[in-house]
């Protein structure tokens, strides 16, 4: 099996996970221990869907800019 992090389906090591969004990986380590990373554990080992991370940073994206829209003028329909 090819080691390709552009897969879909890829799955990811806590290290993996933290080099692919930036961050040491005591802050997944924190992430998984207050559930608030999707991750699975096999025995032991704790593993990260590359998709799972990517829904994940993508709705995380989705709250910040709903709450950053009004400071940025926007209002929506009727709104002003």
């Amino acid at each position: 099996m090819l080691f390709d992090p552009t897969a879909v389906n890829f799955v990811m090591n806590t290290m993996q996970a933290a080099s692919y969004l930036g961050v040491p990986s005591d802050v997944i380590e924190d992430l998984v221990n207050r559930r608030t990373i999707p991750f699975t554990r096999i025995g032991e080992r704790v593993v990260f869907s590359k998709t799972a991370i990517d829904q994940w940073i993508y709705a995380r994206s989705m709250e910040n800019l709903s709450e950053d829209l009004p400071a940025l003028g926007f209002h929506g329909k009727g709104g002003r």
